[in-house]
């Protein structure tokens, strides 16, 4: 079954099927690109596929690529003469101002402002620009599409209608095909790589509203299926040379346009099913083959280092891939990750100005460059569950969710198809994953413990019964049950900020599921066939509702925060380091909600053995009867309900207390309900109120305490920064013992979801670097000795603020 891509949405900053080129390098160069002047001649003198080595072997990590990104920036900006990038004689050049439009291109992509000066200048030159070469107008019109707003959609349309005036209509030899310059007959000579760039620009400018024939993706489809080889790649021409991984890529780049432009509402092609199913048109079908095909050809075929088939144009057939892995969805190119490996080659070979240099184009390089590393490090949407046979019934559901969400939120979004048999790591890249399928789906344990350790760690499960099937949604629900045992499944109120308002403007909106550990939602569920108008894109009118059912999921997963980067991670390394002691802690349970966040204490414990060479030991599910301070003498409650302790549990508290144990709490979510009721039992049981710290107390200072930090400039989540009225400490109560330490250490705002290291919505807490560091400094303090506490303490009688 074929697994799909993307054609995302084209607007500021937006993804593109930008095509490259290529050819086979035993494929007799024709004379036209000889010329040293013509742009067409900059765009495929590109890289030989590995010059020597620029700097030291970087790591793929945001930072690193942000850098890069960074670096390239401002080498081609250094590039520019006045107000464009042209070096040749303009009455020579058939593509005049190609190589300005692509380095605008390539800025915008970025993320460059097109209204800041220099930009905006630039912009102002390349549309009074008098072009006539298909490349260098292909480009242009890529690059104004991508602007908002109807300041360049004169020119913008103008450009359009060259495209479609330019392509060999049907009946001549090349039909669907394009010249180098506008045609003059029916006849001419073509090549893939001058087509796929008329192509791109027709199809931004469509999706940038301008309105296009029907017939023209037909024509162009035609002609690209037509010069499909038997291996399942594309040469530079139609006849003649072999496969190379440049055409291949703008091959498949260009099927996938016309895949959602010409069969957008065949409801057969869609759904992934065979002809004598849902009458595929015998049209879609062929294409579908074709676009397996070339899969195929390209996750053998797939290398980072050089171009296959041909040696040459590697910087460009390098943006190929990251074009078309974005597109399909897949991570992978055979076993290999295409955005990783892209990366870290790109990163070793960028120069020390920031430039890539292949043969004789270091702008076009550089430019190419650019745009992979922006594009393929974007944030994911969804990632898609490959399971059994049952996954893909709808090819285009999270693609088309993608799109719609890349322009509500004028972001660039990816989605990626993964498995249960991949890391868990390839799972955590986004904060959703979604599955749908007919059938009731059957998971070994090794599978479902995989899914429950993903939401565990902060991840959310979309499940959607496609077709609306019950066999589907009984399954799932097992399913839940199954990970989460202590979280039954409930509805979704209807005024819950999950779903929002949007289902009030459908006549009969879709039940909804979920599974919720009172911090935040693991598991969402429907059985109504909500995906079927992302599948086919119909985002206008009475179905929109469904679309931003979807992209409010997104939101309330990441908090309605901005994630920057797909190479952005929670995980934190484990380094191996000589222990300088051993810290216990037990972890209270309690008759309510009392360990909605597992993974945070195992994401503490590596954190705490790298900063502090301490071994955190956890014993978790220790009522308070059974505390015992000479084998833990520092406890850890929290909990999103009323906090109550019978009254066994109330002798353990004072026995615990009394022999010098210290009980660390926090409102997990930032629970009013659980603040105000566990400062009442403190109250009762200890006969002493909690207070808060003052801001010069030592230990919001770090002073004293063996490896603690200071705990100013604090970061909270968005939620909670009205509450603290521009405090710079965190607010932390304690009950005391004069002069001897602090035996309860209370923190009335959320710790437990902020060790996470993830996004939560709603949650009033610190943020997640904050929330190691007050863990980090109250867990050093409590593991002191009674001795070291009241030294601590000494002169510090007042260490309590009144008001809150």
């Amino acid at each position: 079954m074929l697994c799909r891509y993307s054609p995302l949405p084209q607007f500021f900053r937006r993804f593109s099927v930008f095509s490259d080129r290529g050819r086979s390098s035993s494929s007799p160069v024709p004379r036209v690109l000889t010329g040293p002047r013509c742009l067409l001649a900059a765009l495929c003198w590109l890289a030989l596929g590995g010059p020597a080595t620029a700097q030291a072997a970087q790591d793929v990590t945001d930072e690193n690529v942000e850098a890069a990104i960074s670096k390239a920036i401002q080498f081609i900006k250094s590039q520019r003469n006045n107000d464009h990038w042209e070096t040749s004689d303009k009455a020579k050049d058939r593509n005049w101002a190609g190589k300005s439009a692509l380095a605008i291109l390539s800025l915008l992509y970025a993320g460059e402002n097109p209204r800041q000066d220099d930009m905006a200048d630039s912009l102002k030159w390349l549309v009074k620009q008098n072009m006539t070469g298909t490349y260098a107008i292909g480009v242009r019109t890529h690059a104004l599409s991508l602007i908002p707003g109807r300041e360049y959609r004169q020119p913008l349309e103008k450009d359009v209608k060259w495209l479609l005036d330019a392509v060999y209509p049907t009946g001549s030899p090349d039909a669907g095909g394009y010249g180098y310059v506008m045609r003059t007959g029916m006849g001419g000579r073509t090549d893939h790589s001058v087509d796929q760039f008329g192509v791109l620009g027709v199809w931004m400018a469509s999706d940038a509203g301008l309105r296009v024939p029907d017939d023209y993706w037909l024509l162009v489809e035609n002609h690209w299926l037509d010069g499909q080889l038997a291996g399942g790649g594309w040469a530079y021409q139609k006849k003649g040379g072999g496969a190379t991984g440049s055409m291949t890529a703008a091959g498949l780049a260009t099927l996938f346009v016309t895949l959602d432009k010409a069969h957008g509402r065949d409801e057969g092609a869609f759904n992934g099913r065979s002809s004598a199913q849902c009458g595929l048109h015998k049209q879609a079908e062929r294409l579908l083959t074709s676009i397996d095909r070339a899969l195929g050809w390209f996750s053998n075929a797939f290398s980072p280092s050089e171009n296959p088939g041909g040696g040459q144009w590697y910087y460009y057939y390098l943006y190929g891939v990251e074009r078309i892995g974005r597109a399909s969805g897949k991570k992978y190119f055979g076993d290999r990750d295409w955005f990783k490996e892209g990366a870290k080659a790109l990163l070793a070979r960028q120069q020390p100005d920031g430039s890539w240099r292949g043969s004789i184009a270091e702008l076009e390089d550089t430019s190419f460059s650019l745009m992979f590393l922006s594009h393929g490090r974007a944030p994911l949407l969804f990632s898609k569950l490959q399971h059994g046979d049952d996954w893909n019934n709808k090819l285009r559901d999270v693609a088309g969710l993608t799109r719609y969400a890349e322009k509500r939120f004028e972001r660039l979004l990816n989605w990626q198809i993964v498995n249960l048999k991949a890391p868990l790591a390839d799972l955590l890249e986004a904060p959703i994953l979604y599955m749908s399928g007919h059938n009731a789906w059957e998971f070994t344990d090794e599978e479902a413990e995989k899914l429950r350790a993903y939401c565990n760690r902060g991840g959310m499960i979309l499940a959607v019964s496609c077709c609306s099937s019950t066999a589907f949604s009984e399954g799932f629900k097992r399913l839940a049950a199954r990970l989460f045992p202590d979280f039954p499944m409930t509805q979704v109120p209807a005024d819950r900020d999950l779903i929002g308002s949007v289902l009030a403007d459908l006549q009969d909106p879709p039940k909804l599921l979920e599974v919720h550990n009172g911090v935040r939602t693991l598991i969402v569920h429907t059985e109504r066939d909500i995906c079927a108008p992302w599948n086919q894109n119909r985002s206008r009118g009475k179905w929109e509702p469904y679309f931003e059912l979807g992209s409010n999921l997104y939101l309330y997963a990441t908090d309605k925060t901005s994630i920057r980067s797909r190479l952005q991670t929670p995980d934190i390394p484990f380094r191996q380091t000589a222990h300088t002691g051993t810290i216990k802690v037990a972890r209270m349970k309690h008759g309510g909600l009392w360990d909605p966040e597992p993974y945070g204490w195992e994401r503490l414990r590596i954190y705490m053995n790298n900063e502090t060479g301490r071994k955190l030991e956890v014993i978790s599910g220790v009522t308070f009867d059974e505390l015992d301070p000479k084998k833990t003498k520092i406890a850890h409650v929290t909990g999103t309900g009323k906090f109550q302790l019978d009254a066994a549990e109330r002798k353990g508290l004072i026995r615990f207390i009394t022999r010098g144990g210290t009980l660390i709490a926090d409102a997990a979510g930032g629970s009013r309900e659980f603040a105000d009721s566990f400062e009442q039992v403190i109250s009762e049981v200890l006969k002493m109120n909690l207070k808060y710290l003052q801001k010069d107390s030592f230990l919001l200072r770090g002073q004293g305490v063996p490896d603690a930090v200071s705990l100013a400039n604090i970061g909270v989540r968005r939620t909670a920064r009205g509450g603290l009225r521009g405090r710079t400490f965190p607010r932390i109560k304690s009950t005391a013992e004069p002069r001897t330490r602090l035996s309860v250490l209370f923190i009335p705002m959320d710790i437990s979801a902020g060790l996470l290291g993830t996004q939560v919505y709603n949650c009033r807490g610190y943020d997640a670097d904050s929330s190691l560091r007050i863990a980090q400094t109250l867990l050093l303090y409590a593991d002191l000795s009674r001795p070291a506490k009241a030294k601590l303490a000494k002169g510090r009688a007042n260490q309590f603020r009144a008001g809150p």
